[in-house]
């Protein structure tokens, strides 16, 4: 058997990937409802994200737009995440899996430094002091933010990465 054969190199499937980045986003939003529900973070991530593009609106039209919004993102991190599991050429789901944990890990702790200084810097509601600043590391929203964060991003690699290996291998 050719072992080339047996990995993802070559045989990139958009539609998986999106539809993995789409599962991985559901799972991520997920482990961020659990968190604000247990009180570990106030961050109401949808609200935060549906509140940077319409500051004024409806909170049924911030949600609509939050939600939008973090599918777009998610569909484009499958994008990204399929194309570097095929880059490494992983040979089975366990393979993918792990490898896709490390990169969201890597994502995650990408988000924690630069997320705050991005929405103090563009978010209206944040600039205006009409919502909570993020602090460092997103622990303006509680001290459990960083961690909980953390876990999405995590719980996003474990299933995009599993999801489209299963799909492609």
């Amino acid at each position: 058997m050719n072992v080339l054969a047996a990995t993802l190199a070559g045989n990139f499937d958009v539609g998986a990937a999106l539809g993995a980045g789409l599962l991985g986003g559901v799972a991520f939003l997920m482990v961020v409802t659990m968190g604000r529900a247990i009180g570990m973070t106030r961050m109401n991530f949808l609200e935060v994200l549906g509140t940077m593009m319409t500051p004024n609106a409806p909170k049924t039209t911030v949600y609509g737009v939050g939600l939008m919004a973090h599918l777009m993102a998610s569909a484009g991190f499958g994008l990204a995440h399929a194309g570097i599991l095929h880059a490494i050429g992983v040979t089975t789901v366990g393979q993918a899996a792990g490898w896709d944990l490390l990169i969201a890990a890597a994502h995650g702790a990408v988000v924690l430094m630069a997320l705050p200084m991005m929405l103090n810097a563009m978010h209206p509601l944040v600039r205006k002091q009409a919502m909570e600043a993020p602090g460092v590391a997103l622990t303006g929203f509680g001290a459990g933010t960083p961690i909980g964060s953390l876990m999405a991003h995590v719980a996003f690699g474990l299933v995009a990465g599993s999801v489209y290996a299963a799909a492609v291998l």
